[in-house]
């Protein structure tokens, strides 16, 4: 049981250590970065996501137009850096041409149209939503409304892992995450409304701290739903994490899913409430 625990211990401190780098990352290229930098490093982690996405939906060798998706993304996302319009342009064009090199080959009708949706909504899932968050950067008080979103997801996914160890009992999800419980939840939601008052409350003016703590909710509920969504893929593919490039917090999907959804509810929630 010692042994247990100190492994137990062990893993823990290596995904909070990691959590706060990748944290501290995030907020240094939001806050102090141009435009541009932060564009560049969106668009690079959408390959990647991209890239770890085709590697559970299509496992095997690649051909030329499995990594052409890859670098579908990564386009549809650095051309939100010409402004919404690019990025609703950019991928309009690539679902396009991805269903047209989907579609081309020898497979049957039924494979190509399989893989016509499978890449499709890969390329909406990775480089359209990551430039949706590219878009709140670009808004008036956008880096602030954007850490706002990461800082709410953080505190979410944080409370609920804390709080789903300590007193989880009732499973929430039970086939597609197991390991997620409505206790878990409720802590989570806790800690993402008490940092977005928090946030409101320093740093966001025209925000009250009950608004914001119900922003900081809305998110966090929201983000939930962006972590099912990719635990349900990979439960589909059978794959346990999506990548092993975070220690201790597996792909950069699996840190980025509950964001892939805050994004656009924070975009809809900004033109609704500031407008």
């Amino acid at each position: 049981m010692a042994g247990e625990g100190r492994r137990g211990f062990s893993g823990l401190s290596l995904r909070v250590v990691t959590g706060l780098a990748l944290a501290a990352g995030a907020a240094a290229l939001i806050l102090l970065t141009p435009l541009w930098v932060l564009t560049l490093a969106a668009a690079a982690a959408a390959g990647l996501a991209m890239w770890e996405y085709m590697r559970m939906v299509e496992p095997g060798p690649w051909n030329w137009d499995a990594w052409l998706c890859v670098a579908l993304a990564v386009g549809v996302c650095a051309c939100s850096f010409l402004g919404p319009a690019g990025s609703a342009a950019a991928l309009g064009l690539a679902l396009a041409l991805g269903a047209a090199l989907s579609l081309a080959g020898p497979d049957e009708l039924a494979d190509k149209l399989a893989k016509t949706r499978r890449r499709g909504w890969g390329l909406v899932y990775t480089g359209g939503l990551l430039a949706v968050l590219l878009t709140i950067a670009g808004l008036p008080q956008g880096r602030l409304l954007l850490l706002f979103v990461i800082a709410a997801v953080v505190a979410a996914d944080s409370g609920a892992y804390f709080a789903g160890h300590l007193w989880g009992r009732r499973k929430m999800a039970p086939r597609i995450s197991p390991g997620k419980t409505w206790e878990g939840l409720a802590g989570g939601m806790l800690c993402a409304a008490l940092i977005g008052a928090l946030f409101a409350a320093l740093l966001l003016a025209d925000v009250p701290a009950p608004a914001g703590a119900a922003l900081g909710l809305a998110l966090g509920l929201v983000s939930v739903l962006g972590d099912l969504l990719e635990s349900l893929v990979k439960r589909v593919h059978g794959v346990k994490d999506s990548g092993d490039i975070f220690p201790g917090h597996g792909g950069i999907l699996d840190r980025i899913d509950g964001l892939l959804l805050a994004g656009p509810a924070m975009l809809l929630l900004r033109m609704l409430w500031w407008q």
